[in-house]
């Protein structure tokens, strides 16, 4: 039952930097229930190079959050 309710309020999102200014980036969030907010994260925090379009997924579960980078073609 409680790893039910462990994956239940797991959630992803998906993100787009919308700018960078002064070693930080705004990034506009998406929630799957269609809401979005802007955030702001410093540019270290980010695991790949971060530029203006970046789309990233924000996963946060039980004890971690982890960002990854949209592979670009």
């Amino acid at each position: 039952m409680n790893n039910f309710i462990i994956l239940f309020f797991a959630t992803t999102m998906e993100g787009t930097v919308d700018q960078i200014d002064k070693g930080k980036a705004v990034v506009e969030i998406s929630a799957r229930d269609g809401h979005s907010h802007t955030s702001e994260f410093p540019v270290w925090f980010f695991p790949c190079e971060v530029k203006e379009g970046l789309q990233i997924y924000i996963h946060t579960g039980k004890n971690s959050t982890t960002i990854r980078c949209k592979e670009t073609k």
